[in-house]
């Protein structure tokens, strides 16, 4: 039986991973947002109408949709129930289960880090449009979640359903709790429900939307944690993935999103990540029409849109989040790509065209 739901499922990812231009997101995580509608009162069929989804892609977890419409689910989600926390709702409902093949591994995992890096090492095959990070700073660990995907929708909600997920999946693996969580979104009106979930200070307006752990926390065995099961499990985990990989450009760009904030965006570092002379990444990227010049500015753009529109923070505090040398060369570059100031492309809700020919 196990064997033939893998086979079916291998099936479905060669049929339709591959790149695409709204990325692709797998139903599992939002499979419980029908129930979730309807506990308030709100036909699910809808809501997935809203965002140009049939109601039947909800039937399998493996199915795929695109990410785009992720984010469009949310919004309407948070609009139909009328409460701004719907991220957060939905995403406390889920836990390793809902990842299906990938959560059966962290579950297997000798340690939280190993599972966590499970989590970063295979998610980003089967989500086009963001990405799962794990770093290290000052002797703490952050695992965070960023998305890359230009014109997604329902941001926030994501921030909130990513964290809440982690937070379970955590808890769930080893018992442990974070020391902090940051959102990169505004606060919700109301902020009882994060406080009642995470138990640890939240803060908001943030540059990124992680978990904040003690590194030794990493170190924490996975009760339960079986070995040969493990072995089993990688093997299978290798055979799922046995698809194409995305682009090379798509690639950077998702090892670029994370690294930004964190200073590590030199082209010998994605280079390497890649396992590549950063001349051969050139021809790659040069054969795809890109240049990883190009990518890094677009990331940037898209990181700094994102904390214009989605938090509080100044001008001043995203240009140093973003490793700019100052103020005015974070203006000029991003005035650049938008066609306005920082500033002024805030208050017009980014309303400016935001194009940069290759």
């Amino acid at each position: 039986m196990a064997t033939g739901r893998l086979a079916r499922a291998r099936t479905v990812a060669r049929k339709v991973w591959q790149d695409v231009p709204e990325g692709q997101q797998r139903i599992g995580p939002f499979a419980e947002a029908p129930v979730l509608l309807r506990e308030f009162g709100v036909d699910p069929a809808e809501v997935a109408a809203d965002a140009g989804l049939e109601f039947g892609v909800f039937s399998d977890p493996e199915n795929v949709i695109p990410f785009t419409a992720a984010g469009k689910l949310l919004q309407a989600g948070a609009t139909r129930t009328g409460w701004a926390h719907f991220g957060l709702l939905l995403g406390q409902r889920s836990d390793t289960r809902s990842l299906g093949l990938v959560g059966n591994l962290m579950r297997n995992a000798p340690t939280l880090g190993r599972a966590l890096q499970d989590l970063v090492e295979n998610l980003h095959r089967y989500v086009r449009g963001g990405v799962w990070y794990l770093a290290a700073r000052d002797g703490v660990a952050l695992i965070g979640y960023a998305i890359h995907q230009r014109g997604t929708e329902g941001i926030d909600h994501f921030c909130d359903g990513t964290m809440a997920f982690a937070f379970n999946g955590i808890r769930e693996l080893c018992g442990a709790l974070p020391d902090e969580v940051l959102l990169a979104r505004k606060p919700p009106p109301d902020v009882q429900p994060y406080r009642r979930l995470f138990q640890v200070p939240v803060r908001f307006d943030a540059e990124q939307s992680a978990l904040v752990f003690p590194l030794g926390q990493l170190e924490r065995p996975v009760p339960g944690a079986d070995p040969r099961q493990r072995a089993i499990l990688e093997e299978s985990v290798a055979r799922y993935w046995a698809v194409a990989l995305p682009s090379v450009a798509d690639q950077v760009v998702r090892l670029l999103r994370p690294r930004v904030l964190f200073g590590e965006f030199a082209e010998e570092t994605i280079a390497r990540r890649l396992t590549m002379h950063p001349r051969a990444l050139n021809r790659r990227l040069k054969a795809e029409g890109a240049t990883f010049r190009t990518l890094l500015n677009e990331v940037r753009f898209e990181v700094a849109s994102q904390l214009l529109l989605g938090t509080r923070m100044g001008v001043t505090e995203i240009a140093d989040a973003l490793g700019y040398a100052d103020t005015s060369a974070f203006s000029h570059a991003f005035s650049r790509m938008a066609g306005a100031p920082p500033h002024t492309w805030r208050v017009s809700g980014g309303a400016s065209d935001c194009s940069e020919p290759r």
